[in-house]
């Protein structure tokens, strides 16, 4: 079983919903910045939540430069940890940074994400 603290460092807390908690961490092998998704198994329920097998199972097949990467997926009796790579601004930041506020438009689509 893979010990989460010897892998990775935490190294700040990014959000919290309502299944889990992410973390910006550090890999501690190669000094890579991860995003830790920690989400938490109900103890009524057996196994992974449906949720996270349908992000797992989506993430794993796509390949794309405007799709965070999924790089492993830790399971333990107590939660299941999505570890993903790091990226510093999420799309809700990006659009409310852009125009004033006001989101993008169609040239700044094109720019950002279609070139």
């Amino acid at each position: 079983m893979v010990n989460m603290s010897e892998k990775y460092e935490k190294l700040d807390k990014l959000g919290e919903g309502t299944f889990g908690v992410v973390y910006r961490a550090k890999n501690i092998q190669n000094g890579e910045e991860v995003a830790l998704k920690k989400i938490r198994k109900q103890q009524d329920e057996e196994g992974v939540p449906s949720s996270a097998l349908r992000e797992i199972s989506l993430l794993k097949e796509l390949q794309h430069v405007n799709v965070v990467r999924l790089v492993e997926v830790v399971n333990t009796i107590k939660k299941l940890t999505l570890v993903f790579e790091y990226v510093p601004k999420d799309l809700k930041m990006i659009i409310d940074e852009t125009n004033g506020g006001k989101g993008l438009n169609k040239q700044d689509i094109k720019v950002r994400f279609f070139s």
